[in-house]
């Protein structure tokens, strides 16, 4: 279905369309802009012109103006750890661990005495 013609001679849709003619880079509010200055008196609702705009420039086959994509913060993937292997242990020296927490009666005991052994063995 056809539109109607508007009764003051404005058609909006007409008026993008031969701007856009004129100059095919124009945005829609440069165009809008022009709209304003050749119409000074008419009421022009900018969102109505951005759409009009729109279908003009689909109308006169102009492609969308894609800019470059914005890229996201490229997420630094780490690798993990290795994790410390467990250790082998002899039955021999884990029965002797034993005896030895059993003599000295306690295990905090013993980790203590081990440690004063160490430490005079170092020096």
């Amino acid at each position: 279905m056809a539109k109607k013609r508007s009764a003051n001679g404005f058609n909006m849709a007409a008026e993008i369309r031969s701007l856009l003619e004129e100059s095919r880079d124009l945005s829609g509010k440069e165009v809008y802009a022009g709209l304003k200055k050749k119409f000074p008196k008419q009421d022009i609702n900018e969102s109505s012109c951005g759409v009009a705009f729109s279908g003009a420039r689909k109308k006169l086959g102009i492609s969308a103006k894609r800019g470059k994509k914005r890229t996201t913060a490229k997420t630094t993937v780490r690798k993990m750890k290795p994790t410390a292997a467990a250790q082998a242990v002899d039955l021999n020296a884990l029965q002797a661990a034993a005896k030895f927490v059993s003599e000295v009666g306690d295990a905090e005991k013993g980790i203590a005495a081990i440690r004063q052994l160490r430490s005079l063995q170092f020096q």
